[in-house]
């Protein structure tokens, strides 16, 4: 699997971009637009005045987002692209200033963000016939099965979410959204552009899936990689097991022996790596 470029959050511009949802939205539709585009074109596809466009795009590469193509005498209007397209960022844990940032920015993507999307839900009584919601919040006391479990089931939904984005990216029309998902579901009503998915990485991480991409999968055991491949497809670890004829503690003692091989330590990072 093809790793996304790295970003460092040092980069100019970076945190600002991220911070600003309307500079997200601008970026994903110039991502799932797949082609060139001028900044008129941007500010159809948007619904954005042409200086709104124009400021986006003037963070947006310098924050090295996008990239620029120079006007020539066939095209006089000049042309914008993502210079990516995934986004993701190193950050240094160990540096003051990035752990301010980093906090900064998780407070933004699993508060501010939440907020923005979800003042466009549609109140149950004005929902349509047949739409759907969920919300469930409660405190659990969870054992260590309880909470692999969990992870192993979420994990699903992360990556069946992720295939939807995949999904919605080749499609070269940029349909509004009319869902939001945060492991709660609720119909949007309004118009509500895409946001991308900025993945934080620590160096750490990053060290370990540098060293996963130069440890072969092929010095993998066949078991191991029967096993691996059952995980990062969603199964469980008891489902695993049952599959292998073995049980869940030697399952577990066949992970930890591959993650070491691969320089991982968890199942959500075996979709970083490939094991066919």
């Amino acid at each position: 699997m093809r790793r996304p470029a790295q970003l460092n959050l040092s980069q100019p511009g970076l945190f600002h971009a991220i911070r600003n949802p309307r500079v997200m939205a601008l970026w994903e539709r110039l991502r799932r637009h797949r082609r060139a585009a001028t900044a008129v074109e941007l500010a159809a596809l948007c619904g954005y005045s042409s200086a709104e466009v124009q400021s986006c795009l003037d963070l947006l590469q310098r924050a090295a987002l996008v990239r620029r193509r120079r006007a020539s005498q066939e095209r006089r209007t000049p042309m914008y692209e993502t210079s990516l397209q995934a986004i993701s960022v190193l950050v240094d844990l160990g540096d003051s200033e990035h752990a301010r940032l980093v906090r900064s920015l998780e407070r933004y993507m699993t508060q501010e963000l939440e907020v923005e999307h979800f003042k466009h839900e549609t109140s149950i009584v004005g929902a349509g016939k047949g739409t759907w919601r969920y919300h469930h919040c409660s405190p659990l006391s969870l054992d260590e099965a309880d909470l692999l479990e969990l992870k192993a089931r979420i994990a699903r939904v992360e990556e069946f979410i992720r295939l939807l984005n995949d999904k919605q990216s080749a499609d070269a029309r940029t349909s509004n959204c009319n869902h939001a998902v945060a492991i709660r579901v609720a119909p949007l009503r309004g118009d509500v552009m895409p946001q991308p998915h900025v993945e934080l990485v620590s160096r750490e991480i990053h060290a370990a899936r540098r060293a996963a991409s130069v440890t072969p999968g092929a010095k993998l055991s066949r078991r191991e990689r029967e096993a691996l491949l059952a995980l990062r497809d969603g199964k469980t670890r008891a489902a695993v097991a049952q599959h292998l004829g073995i049980s869940v503690l030697t399952l577990g003692t066949i992970c930890k022996r591959a993650y070491r091989k691969l320089g991982i330590n968890r199942v959500s990072q075996l979709r970083d790596i490939s094991l066919e």
